[in-house]
């Protein structure tokens, strides 16, 4: 009988491996970022091209490879990293050279061009769905330089299956971050399609948290350091000032591995839990460094996810280091550390800890809020509150109507306090929420401009704004430009990381600009930029209609303007984000429970 189990061709398993492995372009980068990191390599520059479909260029100064590594990198199972069994059980490194190289070749066009320090020429390498195609001496500088071009040529069906360009140079930003950060002592260039994105120098960590999250975390991080004999960690955390919107901005790093992990970042969401807004999320930039036999990284195909032997130690700590510095932002001036600190957090032995220098003047504290200051907002002009909820001429007839004429009026209404209305219509009785039903009326009164793909007109700024937003969000922002300025909102590229607005809605405060501007990098990353481009004017909407209805105070006597408004709408009970706007109390209910 004919055996019907073989075993498969080198090139069709490779094939297959490269599938867990070489998931998209930022499959690569991470692989070849980390090699050379683990190659010692001091500058490492990454260029890419149709974000890495068509090119992925890895150049470092590492110690580079002899002739017969260079060839032996691409086989199958071969590694610098591992020598014996117990070897998995203490790893120190962040790539295995040479495990991923197989893979990556079996499904891209490899070029590989490497020399060591005591080489007068250096070996190249051409290499093509696994097999070589050249390999000969060469001229070239010390360490490695891999050319991986067109991937997935030879697999159609994956290629088709990748995203944008947009997506999936946001994924390579990720990667690229993640291994740019905890090595602040190497210099880090990234290229795409010959345009500069990073140009990061050697530095400490707090400055390159900075250059890589934005610059305003400058003045909004602390150092914070505890050590055991289990572990130690150190970091940075952000006050309370400097939550976002999204949780990309928080990193964990093993020995200087990224990682993640729920447990642990539950330690820290515990800790900031009564100091930020339910819907804000803190940075972070927390290091362990950890004996190797205490964590296992190998129970995830990309090492992203650990094991801990005692996480419940781990968490003890974290959190308890976390609720500290926590206090240090709330009662001293921001501090800056020396340099040394920095350097040290790099070092696999952390020097004594180094005083922190205090920046500015010695005795310069924060400012304090005046509380004998009146809370309330200055109230507007009665008149210019019933232009606001007035309805244009000549509506569409399929657009939401703000107030029509067929819409009985309420017979009366009354303001109790800042936060209820209470109006009669109908020999019924309306408790309505104020904040809850503006956000209701501005929402559809904002939806009624957008209709029929109408762009909002834009409202020159008499002073311009600047924001200074990390590389990767300013990236996203200037991707939506076209349906940002349909919006209303008219934001130019300035320099480095700063975008100015020249326009806004005449609907959205000032104040709040730049939270809204971060609502929609969370929305782009959230739902991708083509679909934001569909659901841009519901969440604008929304996002407007929440800022602008908590910047807004009424008087007594617009209490019936404003529910003659909120019946009007289109669907009056809810708010866009789904509270209820009012309660019915009829009559039959209030005689029955006068016992009428």
């Amino acid at each position: 009988m004919e055996s019907i189990i073989r075993l498969l061709p080198d090139v069709i398993a490779n094939q297959i491996a490269a599938g867990e492995v070489v998931q998209r372009p930022a499959s690569v980068v991470k692989e070849l970022m980390e090699n050379a990191i683990d190659a010692g390599a001091k500058k490492v520059d990454l260029s890419l091209k149709d974000a890495g479909k068509t090119l992925i260029q890895v150049v470092d100064d590492g110690k580079g490879m002899s002739a017969q590594d260079a060839r032996m990198c691409f086989e199958r199972h071969a590694t610098s990293k591992i020598r014996e069994k117990d070897d998995l059980f203490k790893i120190q490194t962040l790539g295995f050279r040479g495990e991923a190289l197989a893979s990556i070749a079996a499904v891209a066009q490899v070029k590989l061009k490497t020399r060591l320090q005591n080489m007068e020429l250096g070996t190249e390498i051409d290499i093509e769905g696994n097999e070589i195609k050249k390999q000969e001496p060469c001229v070239c500088a010390v360490g490695t330089m891999f050319q991986v071009k067109n991937l997935f040529f030879n697999v159609p069906a994956r290629r088709n299956f990748l995203k944008s360009d947009a997506v999936e140079t946001r994924h390579i930003m990720n990667e690229f971050l993640r291994i740019a950060l905890p090595q602040p002592e190497v210099a880090f260039t990234f290229k795409h399609n010959e345009t500069q994105v990073y140009d990061l120098r050697a530095t400490s960590l707090k400055e390159r948290i900075v250059a890589l999250c934005g610059a305003e975390l400058k003045n909004e991080i602390s150092f914070l350091e505890e050590h055991t004999g289990y572990v130690k960690i150190s970091g940075y955390i952000g006050s309370p000032k400097a939550a976002r919107r999204t949780r990309e901005e928080q990193y964990f790093f093993v020995n200087e591995r990224y990682i993640k992990s729920p447990f642990l970042h539950h330690a820290i969401a515990a800790a900031y839990d009564a100091a930020i807004a339910k819907d804000k999320h803190p940075f972070y930039c927390i290091f362990f460094e950890i004996n190797p036999i205490h964590v296992d990284i190998n129970i995830h195909p990309t090492k992203t996810e650990v094991k801990f032997d005692d996480e419940h130690t781990l968490y003890v700590l974290l959190n308890g280091a976390i609720k500290r510095n926590l206090g240090a932002f709330h009662n001293a001036p921001a501090l800056d550390f020396s340099d040394n600190v920095n350097d040290d957090l790099q070092k696999k032995i952390y020097g004594p800890f180094v005083s922190p220098k205090p920046q500015g003047k010695p005795f310069s504290f924060p400012q304090k809020n005046n509380y004998f200051e009146p809370t309330q907002k200055p109230i507007i002009n009665p008149q210019d509150w019933k232009n606001f909820y007035e309805t244009p001429t000549n509506p569409d007839a399929n657009v939401p109507q703000l107030l029509s004429e067929e819409i009985e009026h309420v017979t009366s209404a009354a303001l109790i306090g800042q936060e209820y209305v209470v109006a009669e219509k109908d020999k019924t009785l309306y408790i309505i929420h104020i904040q809850n039903a503006q956000e209701r009326i501005f929402y559809e009164r904002f939806l009624q401009k957008t209709a029929n793909g109408t762009s909002i007109p834009s409202q020159q700024l008499l002073f311009p704004q600047t924001f200074e937003f990390s590389t990767a969000d300013k990236w996203l922002l200037l991707e939506t430009e076209v349906e940002l300025f349909k919006m209303g909102l008219e934001l130019k590229d300035f320099q480095g990381n700063t975008l100015i607005l020249y326009g806004a809605p005449s609907d959205l405060p000032q104040s709040k600009t730049r939270e809204t501007l971060e609502q929609i990098i969370a929305d782009i990353k959230e739902i991708g930029k083509q679909q934001l481009a569909e659901k841009l004017p519901e969440r604008f909407a929304k996002n407007i209609a929440i800022r602008n209805a908590a910047a807004k105070t009424i008087q007594t006597n617009e209490a019936k303007h404003l529910a003659e408004s909120l019946f009007s709408c289109q669907q009056p009970q809810f708010s866009p984000t789904g509270k209820a706007t009012f309660k019915i109390l009829t009559e039959n209910e209030l005689a029955a429970f006068f016992n009428n």
